[in-house]
Formats: structure tokens, C-alpha cells, sequence
């Protein structure tokens, strides 16, 4: 049948002389007239499959190359092997791969009604149901007529594509016209209204209160000014200063430099920085002046205007001033924790030698004073230690819920009236250990991002407070301790989101996406430092296109005080060995007098990863590790948590000169189990081995 489909559409002729003509023993030429109609008989390109996957296959390919088929032949029943209405599948999948192609069904039988094949294969306008046995012109006729009628809707949904995008063009050029025309009758109707409002502009711009603005003529002479003007050289209305010499004015004021030869030598000057005295009062201003020129290149007209910086000139001396005493505190710190460990050397050999000279000697009363001495200077580095954690100070024991509600009804009267507000307190233990006006700053900064991000849609801002779980989908880190310490303050709206491109930056200092004058970019690098210094946490949690959500995690107030141990006056202790680490020699030297004094075997390392290898070669024949906590390379904590990993009932000591750095309760999730402060006297270091032989 494929053979025959082929012959009939491509070979077979109503006329065989053209093969006659090709093969006769005398050939004969055709006709212009048969030249004619051989040029307008259709020419078929035929592509016979045997089955349905191979048809698929073909329409595939011919629709990737951009040439369809515009006719297909299908045999409703495809073979005895297949099923028995294969080919009517075949076509409803051919439609749906191409709905211009035209659709031939063809049979032999009479089982496949016409409604149900009218039905499965749609449209019906492009389907046709041919009964076998038919005479080869019927079909050669049909597929012509078919090949021609989708050749023609072809070309012309070509034409109307092509006639809507003319259409569309000149559409274009006509409103652009009409707009052209609506926009000079604006312009002109504008001119008109713009000289009649340019007087009363022009007065309102002039009489701000920003700046203060004056006019004078060639001489000096003000001609008008406004309010600010009149207030800052003590006017009591503009119309007193009018006619005076402002010239004069300046230098009654007594700004270093003349106001003429500033005027006259540069024509004009720009946030000319001066200062003027009124009274008690110095107030710092900015001048900026210029010249008007008439036709003959005269000066006419000198226009002023002064903006008063008294303020930021305050406010800058101020950030100068909390700079300097932020970066002495940095120092002071830096300096107390170096002499913490020069203050341990002494006060530590002085216990040694104290401990070994006879009573009531010379040499005893000698070593009592300088340990005297050491304690008083002890005492002076924990002023400068407080000093240089200034925040830290203000921190006391608060609850959150009250904060919350407090500073949620000073934002309601801020927050869009299409923003709803809902409060969630999930939790009782809300104590915390914070600074309240910090805190309030905290809430302000998320609650006032998340209602501006919503203030144009509208939407939900939900503040939540509640405890902290493992299996919550936000968590803090690890190395901050377990969950179960903290309390997660939530802010969360309901508005765009925020750009993933930008997400990464949203801490950054002064990065902002609101517009020129709505946000300086610091308020989300506040609220991240806020919470880095209260030993907290800050996540983001993005969702564009349906809002986000800031987490706060604040450590709870501890409720778990250090175990007190009542430690004997004489403590018999067992053997033991003990690793200890520090970074400084004279301080190890120390710890290993003491330590041995008190019958324990020592092994000391200056080196926190030296120490770590000691420990992992023999780590079952250490009873004790005693670590400083600032040390290069690896910190006391980080190399607690690696010996805990070997060994994890291992008694660790950490050792540290800022009180701030730890908790009891950081220590005890870490593993830790006792720490004491620098520098280290041998009570504190027997008390501390004394809390953990007593666990032990």
C-alpha cells in the first residue's frame, strides 16, 4: 500500500507519452502547451512509515526542521499485529503535534463510526474518512486539494500577520501624532498657568526655613530675605534687615575674611565654610553666593544663601569623640589582656616563693608586699577591662514581652494603616541579659523595613517571641551553645521579599535599597552588630515574591550558677597527669610549679596545635587539661572541643582574662567543666581541680 501511495501520487499520469517520448525508438518533444500544464501539476514529497512510532517520529523531525507535512495518510487499522484502532490513536497524536496538518483516515472495514473519529480527532475541517478499495484519481485529487487548501491557509495567515502588523504601525504612527498634538496644546495651556504660579513658587522657595536666603544689589544692600535670614543675624522680621549693607553685616559678625572681596574676586562662593559668634553661642555656617550679571556684563544682583551646620557640626564631634574613645578602649583592652599575663608571671612566682619562705621573715613580708601589690594592680586591669567593653555595662536581667508590646504600639501610629500588626508571645522564659534601649532600637529597625517593604500592598507584620528546639527550621550555630539557650525574637511580613542579587549584602553598612533621602543603609548593620555584642545570632529568612523573615537568637539569663564545692583546707590529691596550654613560657613555667607542688605529673605545650598532637598521641594517659582561651591558631574553646571529641569525659579548666568572652552555660553545652580568670593564683587553680575531682 505504501508503494502504491507513492506511485499514485508521484508517478502515475493520466498521459503516459512523457514515458513513451523517453523510451520510444522515436522520441518526440513536448509541447510549450504541455510544458505549460506538466510546470502546474502538483509535485508531492512522500515519506511512507509502516507504523505509528515511526510516524511520530517523522512529524518530529519535519517540525524541528520547520517543514511540516501538509497532509497525512493514516490507515486506521495499522496492521493485525497492532491494535485494532492503532491508527486513530495515531491521529489524535498527530493533531496534537501539529494542529495545521491534514488528516486522511483511511479503512477498509465499516467498525469505526464517523461521530467517534469526528470526535477523537478534532476539528473536523481538517479531517477526512476515505473507504478502501478507492480508485487512484480520488485519492491524487484529495491530497492535491488538501495540499492546496493548507498551502493557502498558510499564506494567509502570513497575510493577516503581516496586514495586523501594518495595521499596528500605522496605529502607532497616529497615536504618536495625536500625542505630539496633546502635548503642545498641554504645553501651551501650561506656559499660562506656570507664569501665573512662577511669583508665588518663587516666594515660597525663598521663604523656607532651610536655608537663609537674602538679595542685594551691586552695593550690598538686601533687598528681601526671609525668616531664617532675619533670625540668624537677630532680626525680629525680614523687612528690618531690608536696606541694610550686608556687607557690613558679615563683618559685624565677625566671620574672618570680607564677604565683598569673596564676591568680587571669584563672582561667586560655594559652601564657603564660617564661624560667628552670638553670645555664648558659636554657630558654624555655610555660604554659598552668587552673582547676577546684566546685558552690559555689570554685576546687578547678588543672591545668598546660608544653611546653619551647628548641628551636624555637634553630631560629627561627637562621632569624632565616640571613635577615639572606642579605639582607647579597643586599646586599653589590648594592653590589659598582655598585662594580665605579665601580672600572672608575678603574682604566680610570688605565691611560689611565699610558699617556701619562713614565716614572719624578712624575705616573707617582702613577697607578701609584692603579692599585695599585684592583687591592687589585678584590680586596675579589670577597671580597664570594664572600661574598654563599654556596652556590655548597661546590660542587665530583662523580660522581652513587655519591650515588645511597648514597642509595638509606638510603631502602630507609623506603620501604614494597610499593614495589620499581630503580636505572638510563645514563650514564659523570656529573661534575657540585654541592653532595653538597644533592644527597643532592634525593633524599631525590623519592624520599620518589614512595614515599609508592605506599604504599597498592604500585608501582615507578625513579631514572634518564642523558646528555641532542635528541630526548629532556623537554628543558631553550633559553636554558640544549644538551642535550648535562647530565645528567638521573629519579625516577618508579608511583602515582596527581598532580591535574591541582593540578599548576601542586606548587613552590609550603608548599603540601601530604599531611594535617595528614605534610608542611610546602617539600620540592619546596627541591629547585626546589636545582636554579634549581646554573644547572639542574626538569620534571614528570604522568600520572594511572598515576604521574609528576620530571626533574633539572645542567649536566656542563666539560670545555672557555678557549683560550689566546699574545697578543705588540706587536699591530699591522687596521682594524675595533667596537659597544660598557654601561649606564654613564663605562664606555663608557673602552672607547672604549682601543679607539681601539689603532686601531679605536667606536661605543658606553648602551642594550642602542639598541644592537641601531645594529646591525641597519649590521650588515655591524661587525667586533666588546664587551657588559656586567647591563643593563636586555635582558641582554648575550639581546642576543648577538639580533646572533648577524643575523649569526651575529659575535665577541661579554661583560663581567660575577659569574663564577657564565657558563661557558665556556654561551657557546660560546650563540655567544659570549670573556668577561672586571670591571672591565675593557685587557691583559684586548686578550688577549680578541686569542683571537678569532686564530680569525678
Amino acid at each position: 500500500m505504501l508503494t502504491l501511495y507513492r506511485d499514485v501520487l508521484c508517478f502515475e499520469s493520466e498521459e503516459p507519452s512523457s514515458l513513451e517520448a523517453l523510451f520510444g525508438d522515436k522520441p518526440r518533444l513536448p509541447s510549450r502547451e504541455e510544458i505549460v500544464e506538466d510546470e502546474s501539476r502538483p509535485v508531492f514529497d512522500i515519506e511512507p512509515v509502516a507504523s505509528g512510532r515511526d510516524g511520530l517520529d517523522a512529524v518530529k523531525r519535519s517540525l524541528k526542521r520547520g517543514a511540516p507535512f501538509s497532509v497525512a495518510l493514516v490507515d486506521i487499522h495499522l496492521s493485525a499485529t497492532e491494535a485494532n484502532r492503532a491508527g486513530l490513536e495515531l491521529a489524535e497524536k498527530l493533531r496534537g503535534l501539529d494542529p495545521n496538518v491534514e488528516i486522511v483516515l483511511l479503512s477498509a472495514r465499516h467498525d469505526v463510526p464517523l461521530k467517534e473519529i469526528n470526535r477523537r480527532v478534532q476539528p473536523p475541517e481538517k479531517l477526512l474518512f476515505l473507504q478502501k478499495p478507492f480508485r487512484s484519481p480520488e485519492l491524487k485529487q484529495i491530497v492535491t486539494s488538501l495540499a492546496a487548501k493548507w498551502d493557502a491557509e498558510n499564506r494567509l495567515r502570513e497575510l493577516n500577520e503581516t496586514l495586523a502588523s501594518k495595521v499596528e504601525a500605522r496605529t502607532a504612527e497616529l497615536n504618536t501624532v495625536n500625542r505630539r498634538l496633546r502635548r503642545d496644546i498641554v504645553k501651551r495651556a501650561a506656559v499660562l498657568r506656570e507664569l501665573q504660579v512662577s511669583e508665588q513658587r518663587y516666594r515660597l522657595l525663598f521663604e523656607r526655613d532651610v536655608t537663609g536666603n537674602f538679595a542685594a544689589d551691586r552695593d550690598g544692600l538686601i533687598l528681601d530675605c526671609n525668616v531664617a535670614f532675619a533670625e540668624l543675624f537677630d532680626f525680629p522680621a525680614p523687612g528690618d534687615a531690608r536696606g541694610v549693607n550686608i556687607f557690613d553685616l558679615w563683618e559685624k559678625a565677625g566671620v574672618p575674611g570680607t564677604l565683598r572681596d569673596l564676591v568680587v574676586g571669584e563672582g561667586k562662593v560655594v559652601n564657603h565654610e564660617v564661624s560667628i559668634r552670638r553670645g555664648f553661642v558659636t554657630r558654624h555656617l555655610l555660604l554659598s553666593c552668587d552673582s547676577v550679571i546684566d546685558a552690559d556684563g555689570a554685576v546687578e544682583e547678588l543672591r545668598g544663601y546660608i544653611f546653619d551646620i551647628s548641628e551636624p557640626k555637634r553630631l560629627e564631634e561627637q562621632l569624632r569623640q565616640s571613635q577615639k574613645m572606642e579605639a582607647l578602649g579597643t586599646l586599653a583592652g589590648g594592653i590589659a589582656h598582655d598585662f594580665n599575663n605579665i601580672l600572672g608571671v608575678i603574682l604566680g612566682y610570688a605565691e611560689i616563693i611565699e610558699s617556701g619562705a619562713e614565716p614572719e621573715s624578712g624575705l616573707d613580708r617582702r613577697i607578701k608586699e609584692i603579692s599585695r601589690a599585684g592583687r591592687r594592680a589585678r584590680d586596675l586591669v579589670t577597671q580597664i577591662l570594664n572600661f574598654s567593653r563599654q556596652g556590655p555595662q548597661e546590660r542587665h536581667a530583662m523580660t522581652m514581652a513587655p519591650l515588645i508590646k511597648e514597642a509595638l504600639k509606638l510603631l502602630r501610629s507609623s506603620v501604614p494603616a494597610n499593614v495589620e500588626i499581630i503580636s505572638r508571645i510563645e514563650t514564659d522564659r523570656d529573661s534575657v541579659m540585654a541592653d532595653p534601649t538597644q533592644m527597643h532600637q532592634i525593633m524599631l529597625n525590623l519592624c520599620g523595613n518589614a512595614s515599609h517593604a508592605m506599604q504599597e500592598t498592604g500585608g501582615t507584620l507578625t513579631v514572634t517571641l518564642a523558646d528555641v528546639g532542635n528541630d526548629d527550621p532556623v537554628v543558631p550555630p553550633e559553636d554558640l551553645g544549644k538551642p535550648e539557650r535562647f530565645v528567638r525574637l521573629t519579625v516577618a511580613d508579608t511583602g515582596p521579599g527581598i532580591d535574591p542579587e541582593v540578599a548576601d549584602r542586606v548587613f552590609d553598612p550603608f548599603f540601601t535599597t530604599k531611594p535617595q533621602g528614605e534610608g542611610t543603609g546602617m539600620g540592619l548593620a546596627m541591629v547585626h552588630g546589636i545582636v554579634k555584642r549581646h554573644d547572639g545570632y542574626l538569620e534571614l529568612e528570604n522568600r520572594p515574591g511572598q515576604g521574609a523573615a528576620f530571626h533574633v537568637f539572645l542567649p536566656k539569663t542563666s539560670e545555672t550558677e557555678r557549683p560550689e564545692t566546699d574545697i578543705p583546707a588540706d587536699l591530699i590529691f591522687r596521682q594524675g597527669r595533667i596537659l597544660f596550654v598557654d601561649d606564654e613560657k613564663p605562664l606555663t613555667d608557673i602552672g607547672r610549679e604549682m601543679l607539681e607542688s601539689c603532686g601531679f605529673e605536667v606536661v605543658t605545650r606553648t602551642s594550642s596545635v602542639e598541644a592537641l598532637e601531645a594529646f591525641k598521641f597519649r590521650a588515655t594517659d591524661f587525667d586533666l587539661v588546664i587551657t588559656d582561651q586567647t591563643m593563636p591558631n586555635m582558641t582554648g574553646m575550639e581546642f576543648a572541643r577538639e580533646v572533648l571529641k577524643i575523649r569526651p569525659d575529659m575535665p577541661i579548666i579554661l583560663c581567660t582574662g575577659f569574663s564577657d568572652a564565657v558563661s557558665y552555660d556556654r561551657l557546660r553545652d560546650v563540655g567544659i567543666g570549670d573556668f577561672i580568670m586571670k591571672p591565675i593564683l593557685k587557691h583559684d587553680l586548686v578550688a577549680s581541680i578541686s569542683r571537678l575531682l569532686v564530680k569525678a
